[in-house]
């Protein structure tokens, strides 16, 4: 039983320290700010961020109304990641889902965004602009939009001003989602598509299977000549009748299976002419801007398309109107 001076028996002996209201009030404040989908799982995050020295996750300003993806990303959220995980060009992807997470994020969706990085079940980090590049596609319809919310969410300027950015940032972003196909539905199966083909083994790889070749044959030897017993690790890929590992059902893992949908505002990949015929106009606009790129400038007339539209054929598959009712004549 703890002494009598030790319990608490008065309000008189409840020490607040002097700047708790202060931390109160701006806890209050980021929460009806960033409106989180678990207040429980942010506010962790939001005191974990306070205590180590890194940047909340807390938007800037209160976003009404919300205009989110499936997984609950907004524009808000965007900028604020940019934020936070602006300090590298290489992210660990730990790091990443960190971050996400902050936010109370689906953490599906940014198994999607990896998919599209090619970098999901495969890397162990993802380019930092690229990961924003695919996150701001899931904003918006067109790949042009896309490209003037990138410029929005990373320029250090305030909000009403001409959101500049290098030029180069943005050509890197532009180019590598004019590559990305994400016009249709793909499954991606370890991190990997469905339709690409195998990747071709690397020398190295070759050079690791000669070495467990030669281990699994010098365990056989061993189990030949009666020495100590091999262990069934050890025994992994010996292939002689003697001591062959046996793989059973529960040693192959289940690939995992994600279905990556169509992302409109990254959409189909665009030709090489029309992404060269816009780097051109891109790099010598910013010749008199301070090697800097804006949206004005994507919006400009002189500007040429970042990427081709198809119009919908309207005509295919139109069938002959026949009358229903009223007289036929002649």
């Amino acid at each position: 039983m703890p002494e009598l001076i030790d319990q608490m028996y008065c309000a008189q002996q409840i020490i607040v320290p002097p700047q708790f209201p202060y931390i109160l009030k701006k806890y209050c404040k980021a929460a009806i700010k960033t409106q989180p989908y678990d207040l429980l799982l942010w506010s962790y995050e939001y005191f974990s961020a306070l205590a180590e020295g890194r940047p909340p996750p807390v938007k800037l300003r209160l976003e009404y109304p919300i205009y989110s993806t499936e997984g609950g990303l907004t524009r808000g959220c965007l900028k604020v990641l940019v934020h936070q995980l602006q300090h590298s060009n290489h992210l660990p992807v730990a790091e990443v889902k960190a971050a996400w997470k902050g936010f109370c994020l689906d953490p599906q969706e940014l198994a999607r965004i990896l998919c599209l990085c090619e970098v999901y079940l495969r890397e162990e980090e993802v380019p930092f602009l690229h990961f924003i590049a695919v996150a701001g596609g899931l904003l918006t319809k067109t790949l042009t939009h896309t490209m003037i919310l990138l410029c929005e969410a990373l320029t250090a300027e305030p909000d009403g001003g001409s959101a500049a950015i290098p030029v180069q940032d943005f050509l890197t972003m532009y180019r590598f989602l004019a590559q990305v196909d994400a016009s249709t539905d793909v499954k991606y199966i370890n991190g990997r598509r469905e339709d690409a083909k195998p990747p071709s083994p690397s020398v190295k790889a070759a050079e690791e299977k000669k070495e467990n070749e030669e281990h699994a044959d010098g365990i056989c030897g061993q189990a030949r000549r009666g020495s100590e017993p091999a262990k069934e690790a050890d025994m992994e890929g010996c292939t002689c009748d003697l001591v062959r590992y046996q793989s059973t059902e529960e040693d192959i893992p289940l690939p995992e299976v994600t279905v990556v949908y169509a992302v409109p505002g990254i959409g189909a990949p665009v030709d090489p002419e029309t992404i060269k015929e816009f780097e051109e106009y891109a790099l010598d606009v910013s010749k008199a801007q301070a090697d800097m790129f804006m949206p004005r400038n994507i919006r400009h007339f002189m500007c040429p398309p970042l990427q081709i539209y198809e119009e919908p054929n309207t005509d295919k598959g139109k069938k002959e109107e026949v009358p229903m009712t009223g007289v036929i004549t002649d």
